[in-house]
């Protein structure tokens, strides 16, 4: 750490700053992502030389890279953030991948390459990912924090929305390059936030050390803005410098004894039921990614722009996540996803109706989109929520369960990854059902998948089924340690009476 503070630390530090770094890295991975969608299957025929009946297979294959790659990197990203000193490096080496992956991308012209760029790009996103909804949490209070979730929801949303839109437009009008120019613009806007952002906790060290930097200057607020938010807004699983210092000593040595923090985590059931409905989530998403462009121009007849005209219902959708975290916030993440899930069957059965290219069907198809991708971004900052609730009451049971520097980024690793394996599944159960059996039985296969998540989900939370469980469990633990120390006293008793 160098002598003087950073310029415009309070400013760097805020939470508001921080909320913007995250939103605008992960509007620009998934805007390239969804940028590249439309354009895909036009390019691996134009420059790779792949058959245009092979068209489907291919992409599906790339969708399936890119999200094998996120999946192994999940879980590695989630402790490398959370053993970093800092999360900025990590966050950093994200945007490294993304743009060579862009690189690889504007050049590529054979299979191989295409394979590669897509890999990078999954390992791009699993950092984003992990890393944005860490800092995050770091930054922002849990009773606010669906809400900020459903923010980055809106990022996912306008990237989503305007990829396909400006990908499919520009390279029509100004050809394949073009696109990347401004895949490469969007990446050095990306670069200039991580750069400057500085987190709470870093901040809060300047700040200990240099409080003559913090003196506010006339008519401002001081450092209201980092400081007193670092102060209110404290979680049990955030950095070191969050921790009572009276417990470090005693954490340091727990750490060198405990289980690995992930095997903590994987065994705790709301976590997995609520990363098994993120599953589903990634699911969906690229079975549609796969099959939704390939369907409309073979059975509507609509081009490239018309493909990303496809996905506009559903993006539009996600702009309203950050009302759908305030309604988390408000009412639990248990309501909130049981409602999701056991909607979600009703258009993915209708989407079987849809065969022609009359309106009515066109109605149909992009009505059932939208109101797919309505209750999927209503449950999504519920399942995050759900996690971060969970980490919170393992460590109420246990402050030293994850040891000094704790496990956030860990447990969003592990939801990122199931995330991804559904992202990974999707071109599978969507592509090649659909190319097999036909988009009848993939849409309806879907909804039955959906309808069985909904047990589970009825299990989640606090208060739900598996609350019940924990509780009754831990009611007999208790009863088979009374029964236990009633008869070690009574055999006690009859002992001394012999004696």
């Amino acid at each position: 750490m160098s002598h003087r503070p950073p310029r415009l630390l309070r400013w760097r530090s805020s939470t508001g700053f921080i909320i913007a770094t995250a939103w605008i890295s992960f509007f620009t991975d998934y805007f390239l992502y969804a940028m590249i969608v439309p354009v895909m299957p036009t390019a691996l025929v134009d420059r790779a030389g792949v058959a245009y009946e092979d068209r489907e297979f291919w992409v599906s294959i790339l969708l399936m890279c890119e999200a094998a790659v996120a999946f192994v990197c999940c879980p590695a990203f989630g402790y490398m953030l959370d053993a970093a000193p800092t999360r900025r490096m990590p966050y950093l080496l994200g945007l490294i991948f993304l743009g060579a992956s862009m690189v690889l991308l504007a050049l590529a012209h054979t299979i191989a390459v295409f394979i590669v760029a897509r890999m990078l790009q999954g390992a791009a996103t699993a950092m984003v990912a992990v890393a944005g909804l860490a800092l995050l949490t770091d930054s922002v209070s849990t009773s606010n924090l669906g809400q900020t979730i459903g923010y980055l929801g809106s990022a996912i949303a306008l990237g989503f929305l305007l990829g396909p839109l400006l990908g499919g437009l520009v390279y029509r009008v100004a050809g394949y390059q073009a696109v990347f120019a401004i895949a490469f613009a969007m990446v050095g806007i990306d670069l200039l936030m991580r750069v400057a952002v500085v987190e709470k906790a870093v901040a809060e060290r300047w700040m200990q050390t240099h409080p003559s930097s913090c003196l506010p200057s006339r008519g401002e607020d001081g450092c209201t803005s980092s400081d007193s938010l670092v102060q209110q807004q404290q979680q049990p699983t955030a950095s070191p410098t969050r921790r009572p210092s009276s417990s470090s000593s005693a954490t340091s040595n727990n750490d060198q004894h405990q289980k690995p923090a992930i095997l903590l985590i994987i065994r705790e059931p709301r976590v997995l039921i609520s990363s098994g409905a993120l599953l589903i989530h990634g699911l969906l998403y690229s079975a549609f990614d796969a099959t939704i462009p390939i369907f409309v121009e073979s059975r509507f007849g609509w081009t490239t722009f018309g493909a990303g005209l496809a996905f506009l219902p559903s993006a539009i959708t996600a702009l309203f996540q950050p009302y759908f975290g305030h309604l988390t916030d408000t009412h639990g993440p248990r309501p909130i996803a049981l409602t999701s899930f056991a909607l979600l069957p009703i258009p993915l059965l209708a989407l079987r109706l849809v065969t022609t290219a009359q309106p009515t069907h066109i109605a149909l198809l992009l009505t059932c989109l939208t109101a797919i991708g309505c209750l999927i971004n209503l449950c999504t900052p519920a399942l995050y929520l759900e996690t971060q609730s969970a980490l919170a009451a393992m460590e109420a049971r246990d402050p030293t369960v994850f040891g000094r520097k704790g496990a956030v980024a860990q447990a969003f690793g592990i939801q990122t990854m199931a995330q991804f394996l559904g992202l990974f599944l999707g071109p599978l159960w969507g592509g090649f059902v659909e190319w097999r059996a036909g988009w009848a039985v993939m849409t309806g296969s879907l909804a039955g998948l959906v309808g069985v998540m909904v047990v589970p989900v009825w299990w989640m939370g606090e208060g739900g089924g598996m609350g019940l469980l924990s509780s009754l469990g831990r009611v007999c633990a208790w009863g088979r340690k009374g029964k236990t120390r009633r008869g070690l006293d009574e055999r006690a008793a009859l002992l001394g009476a012999r004696g």
